[in-house]
């Protein structure tokens, strides 16, 4: 029963170390700062991180696909490749216009419930006290709703200044690189990265319009 104590020969199970994500700060481009990382899914075999889910700033949770992206993992960070910004934009625009559809939703309920109490104010329902105890009330509702629009701003504008400073890094490679290829000296590997770049750029001229348009609303509601 000795050969009990060892295992097959090519069978021996090895313990992979993965790189810890949990907690770290989670970046696009070194540069945009997308939340912080709660836990990665990892291809063993090749300690790729195939997924990662990310809290953002207004403590909403979503699952970033990083299958096909370039991902550097460090101490203090984890950094996603620019390749990652189309699909960060397709979840920000879900999800600012959830939140922007809630919030309209809310300044609805809102004003009807202004209505209502007018007008049972004018009917003789109720009296002076009630209705100016209930206008207490809606304002202290309209006053979270205020206060929710302004966090909301704050946090959309922050990711508009991270983007700008990412287009200002980006619109540097591509004027260098577009310089390279007036003159004929741009190889594969580099048109390729014009592409890249090219195409990550109109990315965030897109994601810079939803945060301008999405500002222009949350002031309208609020």
């Amino acid at each position: 029963m000795i050969w009990r104590l060892f295992p097959p020969l090519g069978k021996e199970k090895r313990d992979v170390k993965l790189p810890v994500v949990r907690g770290k700060p989670v970046y696009i481009g070194g540069v945009l700062l997308i939340g912080v990382a709660e836990k990665g899914e990892f291809d063993v075999k090749r300690k790729k991180l195939l997924s990662i889910e990310i809290k953002d700033a207004n403590g909403q949770s979503y699952i970033l696909d990083t299958s096909n992206i370039k991902v550097k993992i460090t101490r203090e960070y984890v950094d996603l490749d620019i390749a990652a910004l189309p699909k960060f934009f397709e979840i920000k625009v879900r999800e600012v216009n959830k939140m922007i559809e809630e919030l309209k939703k809310s300044r609805g309920e809102l004003d009807k419930s202004y209505h209502k109490l007018e007008e049972a104010l004018l009917k003789g329902v109720i009296g002076m006290d009630v209705y100016n105890e209930q206008i207490k009330r809606l304002q202290e509702r309209e006053k979270r709703l205020r206060n929710a629009c302004i966090d909301m701003e704050k946090s959309i504008a922050s990711v508009g200044q991270s983007l700008n400073q990412l287009k200002l890094e980006l619109e540097k490679k591509r004027e260098r690189l577009e310089a390279k290829r007036l003159l004929d000296k741009l190889d594969e590997t580099e048109a390729e990265e014009l592409g890249k770049i090219l195409s990550t750029l109109g990315s965030i001229n897109a994601l810079s319009h939803l945060i301008t348009s999405s500002i222009i609303q949350l002031r309208l509601i609020c």
